[in-house]
């Protein structure tokens, strides 16, 4: 058994934490509707385990699971979308298993109740942060991705529980 967090896409549904078995396809694939294929995060190293017929089924917008992509998979801004409920977890290990999402993002989108978003803007430098917070993270992932795309000035965006 692993945990994962379940990403519903209506907004109205919260985050919830959840155990299963990784291995079994079945129960993922009735959790996020249909047959389904990986997101993987670069940092930290997690998946987003979302339907693999987006375009087939005109599946739902997912904001929340399409942020955490945006933010986490940066390549992935603007060219790839979560529909549909999704499920976070940790990225598999070197045998393919699937692993437990890490702790640090249970933390941030479970447990934390204010949010900052930090700058870097020398690649060499250190984070900046802004005083701005936030009590949604969703807000918070939200204006660090909108001051990312927007100043040229901005190298990279993290948002940080506080």
């Amino acid at each position: 058994m692993i945990t994962g967090i379940l990403l519903p896409h209506k907004e109205e549904q919260p985050l919830k934490r959840i155990e299963f078995d990784a291995e079994n396809h079945t129960a993922i694939q009735e959790m996020v509707e249909g047959s389904f294929e990986a997101f993987n995060l670069d940092a930290p190293p997690a998946s987003i385990l979302a339907n693999d017929g987006a375009m087939l089924y005109s599946l739902p917008f997912n904001h929340r699971a399409t942020v955490l992509l945006w933010q986490h998979a940066k390549g992935l801004r603007g060219k790839a979308y979560i529909t549909g409920d999704a499920v976070l977890t940790g990225m598999p290990d070197g045998r393919g298993y699937t692993k437990s999402v890490p702790e640090e993002l249970v933390t941030l989108l479970l447990d934390t109740e204010t949010y900052a978003v930090e700058f870097l803007h020398d690649p060499n430098g250190s984070w900046l942060r802004r005083a701005q917070t936030f009590t949604d993270w969703f807000d918070a992932y939200n204006y660090a991705i909108i001051h990312e795309e927007t100043f040229a000035t901005v190298r990279n965006a993290r948002v940080i529980g506080i």
